[in-house]
């Protein structure tokens, strides 16, 4: 009997193979918008900073651009409406349970991260950000979609910042480390997101909390 073989490529919204990333993704309406400042579409410069600084790490980018109705596994790129920031989270049914699966890790509550579900990318267009600056932030998102935690110290991550990832992509939006691309291909490997050390401290943390107030 013959056994069919499934080709990845076609069962999951982003793949890695080799040194090349392949990416399936949708474009929410508002990012063909052409910005006169840039001259090109929010969309066009997106894709223009991920291929950038991703293949600066040595990735071939393949960012393949479907329309709607498309019925293939794709991520979605979606104006940030939830916050001021912009972020990647998991559709609404997948949010809570994947505590579970990693460990309780505070990260995976709303990012519930695997290979066929990695999750959609929410950009902030309230606010006419640099060029440079939309395209470093759009390659950081998209770490998340491969599979990547994040490094700074947000409230999620009790406000720790990951020792010495002052420069990654991951952190303050600076380059792709090779830390970072060795955690992208085990993230694809074992189809589990890689993480960034956390530590809780109750005086940093509350000390923080106030602070915002």
């Amino acid at each position: 009997m013959e056994t069919k073989q499934t080709n990845p490529i076609n069962k999951y919204p982003v793949t890695l193979e080799g040194d090349t990333i392949t990416c399936y993704v949708l474009f929410h309406p508002d990012f063909l918008k052409t910005d006169e400042e840039w001259g090109a579409t929010y969309a066009d410069v997106c894709c223009e900073g991920i291929c950038k600084y991703w293949g600066e790490a040595g990735f071939t980018v393949n960012l393949i651009r479907i329309e709607k109705g498309n019925k293939r596994p794709h991520i979605c790129v979606l104006p940030a409406k939830v916050t001021g920031t912009s972020y990647v989270m998991s559709r609404w049914w997948r949010w809570g349970w994947g505590l579970f699966r990693s460990s309780f890790h505070p990260e995976s509550f709303m990012i519930n991260w695997s290979k066929r579900h990695p999750g959609n990318i929410h950009l902030n267009l309230r606010k006419r950000p640099r060029k440079e600056w939309y395209m470093r932030v759009a390659s950081h998102e998209f770490g998340h979609v491969l599979g990547l935690g994040d490094a700074y110290d947000a409230h999620y991550r009790f406000f720790y910042e990951a020792p010495g990832t002052e420069n990654y992509m991951m952190n303050h939006n600076k380059r792709v480390s090779p830390e970072e691309v060795q955690m992208v291909r085990r993230a694809q490997e074992t189809g589990k997101m890689q993480y960034f050390p956390i530590k809780f401290s109750a005086k940093v943390f509350f000390g923080r909390l106030l602070k915002r107030k």
